[in-house]
């Protein structure tokens, strides 16, 4: 009966080794998010940029201070 009673050694590495995929899990996680938020964040740049490019193409007034100036957009 004895011989099935793992030892304190034993117990511990187990545990410890269990705290250490734990960890790298939750790491793995962290960095899953982090990548995600990137990529949101530059969606939405992306976003603005294009909102203000298409606004500046709607001002008609945009490209009055260069008429017949030979300026091309």
């Amino acid at each position: 009966m004895l011989r099935f009673i793992p030892s304190k050694a034993a117990l511990w590495a187990a545990l410890s080794a269990a705290a250490a995929l734990l960890l790298a899990w939750l790491r793995l996680d962290a960095r899953r998010d982090a990548r995600r938020d990137a990529e949101i964040k530059d969606y939405e740049h992306a976003e603005n940029i294009e909102d203000r490019v298409s606004a500046d193409r709607a001002d008609p007034d945009r490209l009055r201070p260069f008429e017949g100036a030979g300026y091309r957009d």
